[in-house]
């Protein structure tokens, strides 16, 4: 029988994740905006290369440590590790807002505990991810993952607004400290959880020891997957570039508010709101956009969209345009990522997906620190309207890069096709 009720309303211990989820992400995003702020203030001579190094710091967890993220979480409860890891950047955020409160806070301490707040954060984000098949029935696991992935949009506009808003009032290091209070009543809602473990414990363990022993075939199938098909690899590498030159937006925003528009921290937020309006609307529109089996043709045209909307901020200093060009770029953003991640969905086939996926999330972690040293880098040698166009031009390159491969994406289908026959 079809239940009527709203999906969160329906699911109630997903509901209490997806809001632990929400308040535990939004708090990081209302962090990193105080400081940021903050960096920019304090090291105003090199402050690019500096909001490029916190951004490093915040990316490489997820890159170094991927295998013991992967092992740990694997084993753990996952009650246990969401409330550890809330209560552990709880108590980190109490030390830097101390540390902001009687002025020792240091940029070296600020890159520490930025890296040691993205390990807490390597750890949640797997964990919570985990557990969702053990909350919800496998027809509304589709939608579930759909939630699980949009609050992480919705925590960072949040908590850009909120942010932004509260530096003004507040002030820097009771922004942070309140910041702390919100991991810790993110881990006081995980632990009202309830994970039917104990039932899927002994089923998993048969799982586990009937996976360890073929484990060398996968390997040769992986193999054969690239040499069939040399355009995933292609779509890949063309996949992390989108993501090289998208994400040092976060690093151009507060530089173009600060030197080309003279703003506030106010204007910082609500500019970066706007990017993340825009991948909240791509990402929900995407599934009424019909790619009529010319996907990659979609995403060349959805990555012109993106390079096109940078070249006004380049041009034309002003912010409404700015933020126009932002809410389009974020659209566009939202699109890509949701049809090209369904595209190797029904592409790659179900025993190397595991594989497969995670070689996308480590390309994607690895273009992270890269992208925001090098666009860090150029802030300090161009001016911010420059390093827009910059960026334009790199996407743009994208775009041609994708329609070159377009061609090529019949062949996929058919693959796609045959296989959901079979």
């Amino acid at each position: 029988m079809h239940n009527k009720r709203p999906f969160l309303f329906a699911h109630r211990q997903f509901f209490r994740l997806w809001l632990g989820q929400v308040t535990s992400q939004a708090g990081t995003r209302v962090y990193q905006i105080a400081i940021v702020w903050w960096i920019l203030s304090v090291g105003a001579e090199h402050s690019g290369f500096a909001l490029g190094t916190f951004m490093v710091a915040g990316a490489l967890p997820s890159l170094l440590f991927f295998r013991l993220i992967g092992r740990v979480v694997d084993r753990m409860p996952a009650k246990f590790m969401l409330v550890t890891c809330d209560l552990t950047s709880a108590a980190l955020m109490g030390y830097v807002a101390w540390c902001l409160s009687n002025g020792t806070l240091t940029l070296a301490t600020t890159y520490l505990f930025g890296f040691l707040v993205a390990v807490a954060e390597g750890f949640f984000n797997p964990a919570i991810t985990k557990c969702l098949p053990s909350l919800v029935s496998a027809e509304d696991l589709e939608q579930a993952v759909a939630y699980q992935a949009s609050s992480q949009y919705l925590a960072s506009f949040g908590g850009s607004v909120l942010g932004a808003v509260l530096i003004a009032w507040l002030g820097i290091p009771l922004l942070v400290l309140l910041n702390a209070i919100s991991y810790v009543f993110s881990a006081l809602i995980e632990m009202t959880l309830v994970f039917p473990e104990s039932a899927q414990a002994p089923e998993k363990a048969e799982t586990a020891a009937a996976a360890a022993e073929p484990n060398e075939a996968p390997a040769v199938d992986e193999k054969d997957l690239w040499l069939r098909f040399p355009l995933l690899k292609q779509l890949l590498v063309g996949f992390g570039l989108v993501n090289f030159f998208a994400t040092p937006t976060l690093v151009i925003v507060p530089l173009y508010v600060q030197k080309s528009l003279q703003g506030s921290a106010t204007l910082m937020g609500l500019l970066e709101a706007a990017l993340w309006v825009g991948i909240l609307l791509g990402t929900f529109s995407a599934a009424m956009i019909r790619s009529q089996g010319r996907t990659i043709r979609l995403g060349a045209l959805s990555m012109l969209i993106y390079g096109g909307s940078m070249i006004l901020p380049g041009l034309l200093i002003d912010k409404w345009g700015f933020g126009l060009a932002l809410i389009f770029a974020g659209a566009s953003l939202g699109i890509t990522n949701v049809k090209f991640v369904t595209l190797f969905q029904k592409v790659v086939p179900d025993q190397e997906k595991g594989r497969f996926f995670a070689a996308m999330q480590a390309l994607i972690s690895f273009s992270f620190p890269v992208a925001y040293l090098v666009f860090g880098y150029l802030g300090d040698l161009m001016t911010p309207d420059r390093l827009c166009l910059v960026q334009s031009a790199g996407i743009i390159v994208v775009a041609f890069w994708f329609y070159h491969m377009s061609a090529g994406e019949a062949t996929l289908a058919a693959y796609a096709g045959s296989s959901e026959e079979a």
